[in-house]
């Protein structure tokens, strides 16, 4: 493997959740302390994590669950499609409770059933991850559920997690009443810059590695400027640039790797190479185009004004114009005028109409990442 070369035990930079290496920036420590009240204290019933994606929420949520509570029993909902009734029965299975049928009032009375047997101080926590994919109805329905508790100890208690998305819609009108619900909530924010660096030392030091051995100083800044400070950007960029070192036989990832990292990255459906000399010698280029097209453009210029000329002494007559402009009648003109009397001017030039023309605008729309 590639990590090999740079003198690693293991892959510094994975793409699935890794509670046992997480790095605990300022936000992500206020967003687990955030969860853990939310686990053990939080009495409205509801808890909410937001962040944009692949800024560690999963992994922070994970980190958290790994724990042991001892009064505490965990349910962990990752599909918001299931519906409310199919949530409810992943919830049953995962608490081993059996319920006769799979119809709506069987499963709502095992629901019911299992937290009237909680004894005093335990809680059931569930866990509802991609929350922003959850129908308004759906959520009306877990707000409807919290309050099917008796007594004055919370002992349901929900934490979305979910998109930034989801708290917009929470701050609907129609949503207000499970908006006014929601206790806890944290917002889990990027890395700044200087938290980024120390994400990427984190994460080298876990594998036995050091950043000043493997990274040039430029090269990682430039892969941390252009990662927004989003953590699993990071790690696609410096899993990139590490590759392409590798590829290229070197021990430390120089400034034009990382720049290729960030070009493949960023321009992932478009081809980020450049035209090699034997590409651009099998495609004329403008002057080229030019001198082939120079002989035949000079013959069309010169028809064009044949053309003209023609038109001009046959059909438009412009020795008609000459005795009109001084005030006589020539022959022709007498011809066609018997009463000899001098044509305006310009009379035998037909009435052209111009040709309209439509402007399109330019078409200004961008494409969306």
């Amino acid at each position: 493997m590639y990590y090999r070369h740079f003198g690693l035990n293991g892959a510094p930079y994975q793409f699935t959740p890794s509670p046992q290496i997480l790095f605990l920036s300022q936000a992500h420590r206020e967003a687990r302390a955030a969860l853990e009240w939310g686990f053990l204290h939080e009495p409205s019933g509801f808890t909410l994590l937001v962040g944009e994606t692949g800024t560690g929420k999963t992994t922070l949520l994970l980190s958290v669950l790994s724990q042991e509570y001892k009064r505490i029993r965990v349910a962990y909902v990752g599909s918001p499609k299931l519906g409310f009734e199919g949530m409810l029965r992943a919830i049953l299975r995962q608490l081993n409770i059996q319920t006769r049928t799979d119809d709506r009032l069987a499963v709502m009375d095992a629901f019911s059933s299992c937290l009237a047997r909680l004894k005093k101080g335990e809680r059931l926590v569930v866990v509802v991850d991609e929350a922003q994919g959850l129908s308004d109805d759906l959520l009306e329905e877990l707000r409807l559920l919290s309050n099917c508790e008796n007594g004055d100890e919370k002992r349901l208690q929900f934490v979305l997690v979910g998109q930034p998305e989801l708290l917009e819609r929470l701050m609907k009108p129609h949503l207000r009443q499970l908006n006014e619900r929601i206790g806890a909530r944290v917002i889990l924010n990027p890395l700044e810059r200087a938290e980024a660096f120390a994400y990427v030392d984190h994460r080298l030091a876990a594998r036995q590695g050091r950043i000043k051995k493997i990274f040039a100083r430029n090269a990682l800044a430039h892969l941390i400027d252009h990662s927004g400070g989003i953590p699993r950007r990071i790690n696609v960029l410096c899993h990139n640039a590490m590759l392409l070192a590798y590829s290229a036989g070197v021990k430390k990832v120089k400034l034009v790797a990382a720049r290729t990292a960030v070009s493949e990255y960023e321009n992932l459906f478009q081809s980020a190479r450049p035209f090699t000399s034997k590409q651009s010698s099998s495609r004329p280029g403008w002057k080229a185009l030019w001198r082939v097209g120079r002989p035949a453009a000079a013959l069309l210029t010169l028809g064009l004004m044949g053309t003209a000329a023609a038109y001009f002494w046959t059909v438009a007559k412009p020795y008609d114009w000459i005795p009109a402009m001084v005030g006589g009648a020539s022959p022709v003109s007498s011809a066609h005028n018997p009463r000899g009397e001098a044509s305006p001017l310009f009379s035998n030039i037909p009435h052209i109409h111009p040709k309209g023309i439509v402007y399109l605008p330019a078409d200004d729309s961008r494409y969306q990442e």
